[in-house]
């Protein structure tokens, strides 16, 4: 249950997002957009608190293909993003006691938009990260439940760009069961991808560059942001 303080924090970024369409000029093209659905408008459910609980670890992602649906990240216009939703897993004591002394602390994520840079060698795959949200986002209290997080300050993002989740420690955002592989997501991780990736940070320092080069398969994140478009 969310507290009245905190329903007062948030309350006025929701509307101030609801309301931001009904005050755009007469004629305008502005669109709102909810990227990385797939096609039943599902964000698909998280493994935790199966055996074994699977969360994505100290990495910068994106859902890379859901199904029929490629690229649902990439923005189709210019515009900004308002808000991220997650559906969370609900991973038990001891699971979240494990995930947080293995991977550096309690769960939170912050949100980051990728531009993509010019390739230096064949097959290679960068993005500048251009923006990202202010502060991490904590996540321990809302587990089981899916929670959407309104930007206080929201992202630009150009059409072609990508929407990136940012994990600075762990989070139950990973759906594994009843996916074939038309279900990938793309980290921020390189070669080789299945030994130690904890040990590669997460992409968040504003105006890098980093080589985006693991893709994990069957697999999904679950989670989805909010695109109002530029009129």
């Amino acid at each position: 249950m969310v507290s009245m303080t905190r329903r007062q924090r948030i309350l006025p970024a929701v509307l101030a997002a609801a309301v931001l369409p009904l005050l755009l000029p007469a004629g305008a093209s502005a669109r709102l957009v909810e990227l990385g659905l797939d096609s039943q408008r599902s964000l698909g459910t998280p493994s935790c608190p199966s055996s074994p609980c699977l969360a994505v670890t100290r990495t910068t992602g994106f859902q890379l293909i859901n199904g029929g649906r490629r690229n649902p990240f990439v923005s189709p216009r210019t515009g900004r993003i308002v808000a991220f939703t997650l559906r969370l897993g609900k991973p038990t004591a001891a699971q979240i006691r494990f995930f947080n002394e293995q991977s550096g602390g309690e769960s939170q994520v912050r949100l980051a938009v990728l531009r993509p840079e010019r390739a230096q060698r064949r097959g290679q795959v960068r993005y500048k990260l251009n923006a990202i949200t202010e502060r991490p986002f904590e996540l321990e209290e809302y587990f089981g439940k899916t929670v959407q997080f309104p930007l206080y300050t929201s992202l630009l993002v150009r059409r072609g760009w990508v929407v990136a989740l940012a994990v600075q420690t762990w989070a139950p955002v990973l759906a594994v069961n009843d996916l074939d592989n038309t279900f990938a997501w793309r980290s921020s991780r390189v070669k080789p991808c299945s030994e130690n990736p904890e040990r590669q940070p997460p992409h968040v320092a504003a105006g890098t560059i980093r080589e985006y080069f693991c893709t994990y398969r069957p697999a999904r994140l679950t989670y989805s942001a909010t695109l109002v478009s530029t009129p």
